[in-house]
């Protein structure tokens, strides 16, 4: 057999190790191969597919080192899964949980698991307390969380070498969509767990061997301070042709040094396929005048430029923010018409995201009568949770409504077989994401569909293309000839 006839067999079905779970719990053959990669590799990731159990793997690799004093850190919303996930997978005897909700709650000494959101670790205080700790296990989920390769207050906590490595017996990192936007975004996790997996490479060497960056003098908006104005000039653009490379060489050098990836097509066989519908909308005054703010030629201009160049956001004076609030207010009624279709239809279920309060705002009014509960930043988390248990057990709650970024944060929706993107995101993962609530283990129907609303004919009909390519770009860096 040769070496990827092993690699494959070896991430569905372990050689040796059977992970001790309560006698309750049954854990998955891909599960138990997961723990064994995560026993060979002191520090590494868990990059299966959203939806396919990685909570529950990290706490069985857990159990599997005897674990005392572990360390999780997530997004806020998910301290209270976490929870209930460490009381139903671990082997500890009367397991202690401890989390931490604000900066004041300091770090316990003696909870078996400390449960901790990334916005904390940015509090001096509460960081200093972590590295009074000698951790036998760390847990970063939603790892995507550290993307950011300059790194900001959180990132340098978790990856700066004095800092928490420096107090981790064994780090784990868990995401399904470690990549949300472009192959850069993995180069903090790389050098963390294994900075050899990339050849010890500078942030530099990594941009320059991973991106055709061409660059050169182009024409476009440049902002001129003393006008407080954006002015069509000539510059120098090292953006132009930021075009990924070398993404198989990528992809090996992740899945021989540090992680362990499955698709849920590959391990749940009974999952139907993910399926995108994008349809049209009829444009109206409202969207004519949308369309004709300063923001969208800027928005324009920066296309031409380098269509690529859409990622979290673009420095534009709140320009292009603007414009795309105000399509999106414009957009809503046609929106709301077509959810309206769905459920009048005989959709039982549904998932329905957005990102501005406004256009949130219009949709709860006007979805309301179907029975629904909400979700935004500024909801508790325990609120965000009784949400999903509501829409998971209740007949008459029809529809979850929340921000993209909140709904896809590790939430199982699996009532649900259609998701509507209201507003979708030039970001690919973060699309990708909402879809994966009801796309995971536990989803019964024989269909998933998500539902992209666009304007035809107009930037937001070329963005949506672009986050295909995106997307094309981090399957290969990912997937791409890699069936396992």
């Amino acid at each position: 057999m040769g070496d990827y006839q092993v690699e494959r067999s070896r991430a569905v079905e372990p050689l040796f190790y059977r992970a001790p779970a309560p006698p309750n719990m049954k854990p998955m053959q891909y599960q138990l191969a997961g723990v064994e990669y995560g026993l060979e590799r002191r520090h590494h990731l868990f990059g299966d597919a959203p939806g396919l159990g990685k909570t529950a793997e990290c706490i069985l690799l857990g159990n599997a080192i005897e674990a005392k004093h572990t360390l999780v850190v997530c997004p806020a919303s998910l301290r209270l899964n976490w929870e209930r996930e460490i009381w139903a997978w671990s082997t500890i005897p009367n397991v202690s949980t401890y989390p931490v909700l604000k900066s004041s709650d300091g770090v316990s000494l003696d909870a078996n698991y400390v449960i901790i959101s990334y916005a904390l670790l940015a509090n001096q205080s509460i960081l200093d307390a972590i590295l009074d700790v000698r951790w036998d296990h760390v847990i970063l989920d939603e790892a995507h969380a550290i993307k950011d390769p300059k790194g900001n207050t959180r990132t340098r906590a978790i990856c700066a070498p004095d800092c928490i490595p420096s107090v981790a017996g064994r780090i784990t990192l868990a995401s399904g969509t470690i990549l949300p936007n472009q192959p850069l975004e993995v180069y903090n996790a790389a050098r963390l767990l294994n900075w050899d997996a990339i050849d010890r490479m500078s942030l530099d060497a990594f941009r320059e061997h991973y991106y055709d960056l061409g660059g050169g003098m182009v024409r476009g908006p440049v902002y001129d301070p003393k006008l407080q104005a954006w002015s069509n000039k000539l510059h120098w653009s090292d953006k132009v042709r930021n075009v990924p490379r070398n993404l198989d060489e990528l992809q090996h050098r992740l899945r021989k040094h540090i992680m362990v990836r499955r698709l849920k097509e590959q391990v749940l066989h009974e999952l139907p396929p993910k399926q995108w519908h994008t349809f049209p909308l009829e444009v109206t005054s409202e969207m004519r005048r949308a369309l004709k703010h300063p923001g969208w030629a800027i928005a324009s201009r920066l296309y031409e430029m380098d269509p690529d160049a859409f990622n979290d956001g673009l420095p534009v004076d709140g320009a292009i923010s603007t414009a795309r609030k105000m399509l999106g207010e414009a957009k809503m009624p046609s929106v709301a018409a077509y959810i309206e279709d769905l459920i009048d239809g005989g959709v039982d279920k549904l998932v329905v995201t957005a990102w501005h309060t406004s256009v949130l705002a219009f949709l709860r009014d006007k979805l309301s009568k179907y029975g629904l509960v909400y979700m935004d930043g500024s909801t508790s988390a325990a609120k965000k949770q009784l949400a999903v248990d509501q829409f998971q057990s209740r007949d008459d709650i029809k529809i979850i409504l929340g921000q993209t970024a909140v709904i896809g944060e590790g939430w199982t929706l699996t009532r649900a077989q259609d998701v509507v993107l209201a507003e979708p995101d030039w970001v690919p993962g973060r699309n990708d994401q909402a879809l994966d609530r009801i796309h995971r283990k536990g989803q019964t129907g024989d269909r998933v569909i998500g539902h992209i609303p666009v304007v035809p004919g107009t930037l937001d009909e070329r963005v949506m293309a672009t986050a295909i390519r995106k997307d094309v770009a981090i399957y290969q860096a990912l997937d791409h000839k890699h069936s396992i």
